[in-house]
């Protein structure tokens, strides 16, 4: 196994324990919405402007972070092309 298998391999054992615990996250806080849910008053304050909706506030900070992130790889590649060129082909090796 070389480094680049044995670093996929790493990342992927990463992300499916992160995903195992997220799950459980998601189950107690649906077990816990249920057991909860009518027990505890909505209280509605009015307030002079709407609220954003919380999963509309998430999906614009995603957005955000992906433009973020798409933009620095983006970056990082064309400087690591910069640092280190691709060898150039000289007309003889056509």
């Amino acid at each position: 196994m070389d480094y680049n298998e044995i670093g996929e391999n790493a990342v992927d054992r990463l992300f499916e324990g992160i995903r195992t615990a997220q799950q459980l996250t998601l189950d107690a806080v649906e077990r816990t919405g249920k057991t909860f849910s009518g027990l505890i008053p909505r209280i509605d304050v009015p307030l002079p402007f709407e609220l954003p909706r919380p999963r509309e506030v998430a999906e614009r900070a995603f957005r955000f972070s992906e433009r973020l992130a798409e933009n620095n790889k983006e970056f990082t590649l064309k400087l690591l092309d910069a640092l280190y060129p691709a060898p150039a082909r000289s007309s003889k090796t056509k």
